[in-house]
């Protein structure tokens, strides 16, 4: 006993497990995981990240470097040579002014240099990286909000089908067994051989219309494995989709992409007004600088020194760059304004079509019950020889397209409600 009840707890768990698999959560996990853009944006934002690092470096670091210079500037007709390098030339030689080059240049150093009193410059370029790396947060969500609506809407399709292969091979195995009845009456001669002809076509029918819905099945469901970035190997049952309407926002999307795009713009003004701050720049060097090759191996020292730079005037480029990021900004109010009367205006038109949508659907639930009533009827009377074939493949007809609106009608409320937590975010 104790092992029955373990292998029906088993089954139960893995039956369970299997319909996660593949439910709709299961596909939009898997979409996040595997979609290429979602990974390129998680690298840039790592990018990003190790950017904070590069300024750093770039604005706060020693900057040590070797440099080496040979020059030489000889003379020509000095002192009655034809060529000679020295520092001090006749009043005849030919070459260049002893003063600008003393003879040549022999120059091996070590150079460090670092920025000082730069805090505001670098927390200027560092709050312009963050804001970069919060657009791409941004893109990221966005993306997922759009890969959740697109997968959402092809799973609500391919269940619609699933649930029309399944009312189809309902409809097709009460057929077979209204022929095998038709059959018998025939032979009592209650009904001509035309009404089981008759049934028989229809039962054809209904044949191609099962396989026609199973390769849209198919269809679809690749494009969602495609969506998802799942390897189709096999086409299991989907479970229903959950789908639950979200709760009003208190911050909705487009507000939080205008808070970056309005501090990237800032952010943007800031660094290029880094230029305009007075910049301190401490530097010194160490190694061999000579001018000529004489005792050259005493030729070897250091120098410090501090450089101070401020600018004056650029031709009113800080004042322009400010006009521009007021005019840009200008532009962010402008379409942040009309977005919020569109989300406010759309939200409130799916919510309308939601409500209709649940009334409708009620409507159609008790309508097919009076269908099914109606075929039950005719189902006795058919079997009774009290009613035409033609009659009750048209009950049959009715109450297939009043289950196929129903559907439909069932579809259009999932993907309404898709479309509006696609909407309020």
């Amino acid at each position: 006993m104790r092992h029955l009840a373990f292998w029906i707890l088993f089954f139960i768990l893995a039956n369970s497990l299997h319909a996660q698999e593949n439910d709709l959560a299961y596909f939009i996990a898997k979409a996040e995981e595997n979609v290429p853009i979602l990974l390129e944006n998680e690298n840039l934002q790592k990018i990003g990240a190790l950017q904070n690092d590069m300024i750093r470096a770039q604005n706060n670091a020693f900057q040590v470097g070797a440099s080496s210079d040979i020059l030489i500037a000889p003379y020509f007709n000095n002192n009655g040579k034809l060529l000679d390098i020295t520092t001090m030339p006749s009043a005849n030689a030919i070459g260049y002014d002893v003063g600008i080059t003393n003879g040549g240049l022999y120059s091996a150093q070590v150079n460090v240099t670092r920025n000082l009193f730069n805090k505001a410059i670098v927390d200027n370029l560092l709050f312009q990286n963050k804001m970069g790396i919060e657009a791409l947060q941004l893109t990221s969500e966005e993306i997922k909000n759009h890969l959740g609506k697109n997968i959402t809407d092809t799973y609500i399709l391919a269940y619609q089908i699933q649930l029309q292969e399944k009312f189809t091979e309902n409809i097709i195995e009460d057929l077979e067994k209204r022929l095998s009845v038709v059959e018998l009456l025939v032979k009592r001669g209650i009904l001509m051989e035309s009404d089981y002809l008759l049934l028989q076509v229809d039962l054809e029918n209904r044949g191609l219309e099962l396989k026609q819905l199973h390769n849209n099945f198919i269809n679809t469901y690749t494009q969602l494995g495609n969506l998802s970035g799942v390897e189709v190997i096999e086409f299991p049952v989907l479970p229903e989709p959950k789908i639950a309407l979200e709760t009003q926002m208190d911050t909705f999307f487009f507000e939080r992409r205008f808070i970056n795009d309005s501090l990237q713009l800032t952010a943007n003004q800031e660094v290029f007004e880094n230029q305009y701050k007075p910049q301190v720049q401490v530097y010194g060097n160490s190694g061999l600088n000579a001018v000529e090759l004489a005792n050259i191996e005493r030729k070897v020292g250091l120098s410090a020194g501090l450089r101070l730079t401020i600018p004056i005037y650029d031709g009113k480029q800080r004042k322009i760059n400010a006009m521009q990021n007021r005019l840009m900004y200008e532009n962010l109010e402008a379409y942040k304004r009309n977005t919020e009367i569109q989300l406010q205006n759309n939200l409130e038109s799916i919510r309308d079509q939601i409500t209709t949508a649940e009334k409708n659907l009620a409507d159609m639930e008790i309508q097919l019950g009076k269908q099914e009533n109606l075929m039950e009827i005719y189902k006795g009377k058919l079997v009774q020889g009290q009613v035409s074939i033609i009659d009750y493949l048209n009950i049959i007809q009715n109450y297939r397209l009043m289950a196929y609106t129903k559907m439909q009608a069932q579809t259009n409320l999932w993907l309404l409600y898709s479309q509006f937590n696609f909407t309020n975010w």
